[in-house]
């Protein structure tokens, strides 16, 4: 893709992410630097998978409202900072540098699976406490609060499976890619999904409130500071996402 091209859609698609305050400042910057080295490097096909997956975000975002947190017990905000955009797209936009630079094929595609984790994680965790069903840690089978990480249900599941398929679909436009690799990059995503969820459930720090018992990633609820119950402190929603998305990475680099 043409320099001037890549700094007009980079340009459009962060201007979108300020306009609807997806992002802050910082992050928007941040996203429009990693959307253009995409855009440069991946061609158009790897702009349309980064936009869709940050348009779906944002309109399940904005459909899920407070439903995707009922009981406050998840430590995020409606906004991504730098951190936030660096943990989420910040090793698909490795993987098409190297891709640019060597012209493997599989790393391009192993940018897919990488954005397909991202987005089949963003939708499950958007839109799965909309769901009327039960919320279980996945590793316990446990019930446990709606919204909180290492938790999936029914309708977080098939939210997965969709936005791991919308960006598999997506993968056929990629140079060389097939109905075979696009089949790939949909498992892969959604294995990452599920990666993410068992990090969420054994590592990620979760705190005990004292004064209502809630188990929740807040370090301080219901105006107290909570006590670490289980998990490592330095370990938040971010480094599960950064490590989920090097997951997708190195898994779809060895399966392709």
């Amino acid at each position: 893709m043409s320099l001037p091209l890549a700094l007009l859609l980079s340009s459009a698609l962060a201007g979108l992410a300020l306009w609807k305050k997806a992002l802050t400042l910082w992050g928007t910057v941040l996203a429009w630097g990693m959307c253009l080295v995409i855009c440069l490097f991946g061609g158009l096909p790897a702009f349309l998978i980064l936009a869709v997956t940050f348009l779906a975000t944002v309109a399940a975002n904005k459909l899920a409202g407070k439903r995707a947190d009922p009981s406050g017990l998840r430590r995020k905000s409606g906004k991504r900072d730098a951190l936030r955009v660096l943990c989420n797209v910040g090793v698909g936009t490795v993987m098409i540098l190297l891709y640019g630079v060597t012209g493997a094929p599989r790393l391009i595609l192993a940018y897919a699976a990488v954005m397909a984790e991202s987005l089949s994680d963003s939708l499950a965790s958007k839109l799965g406490p909309m769901g009327k069903g039960k919320t279980v840690d996945i590793c316990t089978f446990h019930e446990v609060g709606v919204g909180l990480s290492g938790g999936v249900s029914g309708a977080g599941s098939a939210a997965a499976a969709l936005g791991a398929a919308l960006i598999g679909a997506l993968c056929l436009l990629l140079p060389g890619a097939d109905g075979k690799a696009a089949l790939l990059v949909t498992v892969l995503g959604f294995l990452g999904s599920l990666f993410d969820s068992v990090l969420g459930s054994r590592i990620q720090v979760k705190y005990r409130c004292p004064v209502c018992g809630a188990l929740t990633e807040r370090d301080r609820h219901c105006g107290v500071p909570g006590r670490v119950e289980r998990g490592w402190r330095w370990v938040n929603n971010d480094t599960v996402n950064l490590l989920s998305n090097l997951f997708a990475a190195v898994l779809a680099i060895l399966v392709f």
